[in-house]
C-alpha cells in the first residue's frame, strides 16, 4: 500500500534528479519513507536517493516496489503549479499509480518493477573531501562546457581546483581552503570525469546550496546533496575517466 499527498515542488525535484540518469525507475516503499536507486544504461552513473516520509503532507506506506515511468511523472507536473499539493495512491489490483492535481486525475500503468535493474551499490570511500557552494560549482561547469568533455577535480590540503583543457583552449577555477566550507585532504587527489554527467547531476540539484565532493586518485566521484528541504538525501557516483599516457 502507498498513499500521499506531496507539495509539486518536491515531487519535481525528485523526478528531477532521477530523470538524470533513467526514464524508468523503482520507487521502493516502507513505513519511513520512499529509497530510489538507479543506474544509468551505460553503468557510468549510480543514483541512490532517500525520502523520509516528513518530506510529504501525508504519508502511508507499507513495504512494496512500483515501478515508474518517469516521463509520465513529468506530464503530470507539467499539470500542476507553484504551491499545489499532489495526491498519489498505488493501486496494486489494477497496477495504476492514481494522481490527483486539483480537478485532474490522472489514472497511469505503472511498470513491472521486476524489470528494473536493482544495482547494487559499491562501498566507495574516496579519501578526499569537499564541500562547495554550489554557484560556483555551476560556474566552474559553465567555463568547461565549451573547452572539452571532460573534468579533473583536484583536491589539495589548500585548495580545490576545476580543470578542463582542450586543444587550444583551457580552464581553471580554484578555491582557496580559507573559502570553502570544509576541505579534508592529506595529499593531493585527482581524478578525470566526463563533463556531461557531471554537469547534469549538478544542474538537477535545485534545493542544495551546497553539495559535497569525495575524491580520490581514479575513484569513482561521490556527490552527496539533500532534498526537500533536508527531509531527504542523495548521493550520485560517477566512475573516473583514465586518463592515458
Amino acid at each position: 500500500m502507498f498513499k500521499a499527498r506531496v507539495k509539486m515542488e518536491v515531487l519535481r525535484e525528485i523526478v528531477e534528479v532521477i530523470s538524470t540518469l533513467v526514464s524508468e525507475v523503482k520507487f521502493t516503499v516502507s513505513k519511513d519513507g520512499i529509497e530510489v536507486k538507479a543506474v544509468d544504461p551505460s553503468h557510468v552513473a549510480m543514483l541512490v536517493l532517500h525520502l523520509n516520509k516528513s518530506a510529504f503532507e501525508e504519508f502511508t506506506g507499507e513495504p512494496t516496489e512500483i515501478g515508474i515511468d518517469v516521463e509520465k511523472l513529468k506530464e503530470v507536473l507539467r499539470l500542476s503549479k507553484p504551491g499545489d499539493i499532489l495526491d498519489l495512491q498505488y493501486d496494486g489490483g489494477k497496477n495504476r499509480l492514481v494522481v490527483h492535481v486539483g480537478k485532474v486525475t490522472r489514472h497511469m500503468s505503472v511498470v513491472d518493477p521486476a524489470g528494473i535493474t536493482d544495482p547494487k551499490v559499491p562501498n566507495v570511500s574516496p579519501p578526499g573531501l569537499v564541500v562547495v557552494k554550489m554557484d560556483e560549482l555551476r560556474q566552474g561547469i559553465r567555463g568547461s562546457e565549451s573547452i572539452s568533455d571532460h573534468v579533473t577535480i583536484t583536491l589539495e590540503p589548500d585548495s580545490f581546483t576545476m580543470h578542463s583543457e582542450g586543444e587550444t583552449d583551457r580552464v581553471d577555477m580554484k578555491l582557496e581552503k580559507a573559502s570553502l566550507s570544509k576541505l579534508e585532504v592529506k595529499e593531493t587527489v585527482r581524478s578525470m570525469y566526463p563533463l556531461d554527467f557531471f554537469s547534469s547531476m549538478v544542474k538537477s540539484i535545485t534545493s542544495s546550496d551546497e553539495v559535497t565532493l569525495h575524491v580520490g586518485n581514479e575513484y569513482p566521484l561521490k556527490i552527496e546533496f539533500s532534498v526537500a528541504g533536508g527531509k531527504g538525501d542523495g548521493r550520485f557516483l560517477l566512475a573516473p575517466r583514465v586518463e592515458e599516457d
